[in-house]
């Protein structure tokens, strides 16, 4: 026997342990380059790529300082929040950016109120847009929201009640132009400008005024982009990053939102919207008709010693007197004609009018925009 096979007999332990640690190395080696064991820093380096959308809101009058803002409602896949936007110093028209990561979103409006109670017909002339957010697109998205107003008093009491509602919830669930002073200043408005609407029944003022009493403004502000997701392959599972909380390799973190975001659910809440129309109201009634005619109103009582008159009873006196002379008594009548305008008969006529009459011409969501 060799002195080699001599030793490896002697230290079998010292021999069983290089092995192990070589096969180790070996299979950490694999794993490595495999990517296996990649680093908690680098699966926190895939930071989410964003892209600032554009809203440009117009107004063609009545939108200004004064107002309530134009409110978005932005929906994806992984987020849902509102965004206020808000008029220029010229008035009826506001332009403001949204950051939001690659996907697909829907953007919709709340109307707002002016300080007269009157509001806007958005869908309208801006019914919800859908738009792909691409970073690697030329150019950003733009969504364009043209409102046409409508007057206080065709604004019915069912359309201040649904802004009102949009509203709050557009304050509850805003991002920063909503919340703090904002979103104070906001809900202040609201409350004098639906008072100012004569349409706006008590019971729609009061829930106006109870709204800064029921909404957090100074709650944290809505997430505007979705959390950044990891996948760990090691384990199988996938743990959720929200950017502002760690979590650890195979397991979720309990105080973090939750792992997996699921798709919402759209319940649609539909509203009547109304437009007004002139309809005639009919009122037949019997209406104369008449004619110009010649009418006997007397007679002319002629003598022959050339005395006239139309009164019978001078004519009897004047005859008398002729008898007494011995003269001729005679006379001729004449009949005495006169144009009046007398009734020949009568036919119907509608003599009605026209009044404003309000209808509802269709139903809309109003969140979404859909149409009924």
């Amino acid at each position: 026997m060799d002195k080699l096979s001599q030793w490896a007999r002697s230290h079998k332990p010292q021999v069983a342990a290089i092995a192990a640690a070589i096969i180790v190395a070996i299979v950490v080696a694999i794993a490595v380059a495999s990517g296996a064991f990649a680093t908690s820093a680098q699966q926190r380096g895939q930071e989410t790529r964003t892209v600032d959308v554009t809203l440009n809101v117009t107004a063609d009058s009545g939108w200004d300082e004064n107002s309530t803002p134009a409110i978005a409602h932005i929906e994806g896949s992984d987020v849902d929040f509102y965004h206020a936007v808000t008029p220029d110093a010229e008035g009826n028209k506001g332009t403001s950016t949204v950051a939001l990561a690659e996907g697909d979103y829907t953007v919709s409006f709340v109307s707002p109120v002016n300080s007269d109670g009157s509001a806007f017909d958005i869908y309208d002339t801006g019914a919800p847009v859908d738009i792909t957010v691409d970073a690697d697109a030329e150019t950003a998205p733009a969504v364009d929201c043209p409102m046409t107003q409508i007057p206080a008093d065709q604004v019915t009491d069912e359309m201040l009640q649904d802004i009102i509602d949009q509203t709050k919830d557009a304050v509850e669930n805003g991002d920063e132009t909503l919340k703090g002073d904002a979103g104070t200043d906001i809900l202040d408005k609201l409350e004098g400008n639906v008072a100012q609407n004569p349409n706006a029944s008590d019971e729609t003022k009061q829930e106006a005024t109870d709204a800064d009493k029921e909404v957090d403004v100074n709650g944290e502000p809505a997430q505007t982009t979705p959390s950044a997701t990891t996948d760990n392959s090691n384990t199988g599972s996938q743990s959720s990053n929200t950017g502002n909380q760690s979590t650890s390799t195979g397991s979720s973190n309990p105080g973090s939102s939750s792992s997996q975001s699921s798709q919402s659910t759209h319940t649609h809440t539909w509203v009547n919207h109304t437009a007004t129309r002139q309809v005639w109201v009919s009122n037949w009634v019997d209406v104369p008709d008449y004619s110009t005619q010649k009418v006997v109103v007397g007679n002319t009582y002629t003598f022959s010693d050339g005395y006239s008159t139309t009164s019978i009873d001078s004519a009897k006196a004047h005859a008398k007197e002729l008898i007494l002379a011995g003269k001729d008594s005679g006379y001729q009548t004449t009949p005495v004609y006169e144009e009046q305008t007398v009734q020949t008969g009568s036919h119907k006529e509608d003599q009605g009018h026209y009044e404003t009459e309000s209808y509802v011409d269709y139903v809309y969501c109003s969140s979404c925009g859909a149409r009924q």
